[in-house]
């Protein structure tokens, strides 16, 4: 049964370092290092402090634990989020707990235009399909297959289609 990496994906998804977790636990930088890694394992009380530090109950961190979660996954396996007339999100990574990024696929109707603010998260984007006008704040430039642009939180994001065919892009946020 492998701590570590569980451990270490729910500080990253909690925005805390190595030392931030390390000074609320009262452990050392080093401890929780080593543990992050599986070179070490914890006391259950030691345990208990890192994941009140987390905010994950004990029961729950263990329960979650036995499920095997998926590396890889098919076309099929991929959840449609939003649809209407303008445009399609699918969430490419549907069932995976802790997630540190979310990676999505944007397919933008011919001529239609996708509209939204990254208020908590920021992100980016890669052209997969066809030829767009993307804004971000004030800078606006038209791109195509291959091109990728780059969103921090609280800025707006307007991509619209140029073509007469679907565009694709790939937009992952942190």
């Amino acid at each position: 049964m492998k701590l570590g990496p569980k451990l270490r994906r729910l500080r990253k998804l909690r925005g805390l370092t190595i030392e931030e977790v390390a000074d609320k636990a009262d452990l050392t930088k080093g401890f929780i290092s080593q543990l992050e890694r599986d070179k070490t394992v914890p006391s259950v009380t030691t345990l208990k402090q890192i994941l009140d530090v987390l905010g994950v109950d004990l029961a729950k961190f263990f329960s979650d634990l036995e499920e095997r979660e998926h590396n890889i996954f098919t076309k099929k396996e991929r959840i449609l989020e939003i649809k209407t007339s303008d445009y399609s999100v699918e969430n490419l990574i549907p069932r995976l707990k802790y997630l540190e990024m979310e990676p999505e696929i944007l397919t933008l109707q011919p001529g239609k235009t996708f509209d939204t603010t990254f208020e908590e998260d920021e992100g980016f984007g890669f052209v997969i399909k066809g030829r767009v006008e993307v804004t971000v704040d004030e800078e606006t430039r038209k791109i195509t297959r291959g091109d990728c642009f780059y969103v921090f939180f609280d800025n707006r994001l307007i991509i619209r289609n140029l073509t007469q065919r679907s565009a694709e892009i790939l937009i992952v946020n942190y």
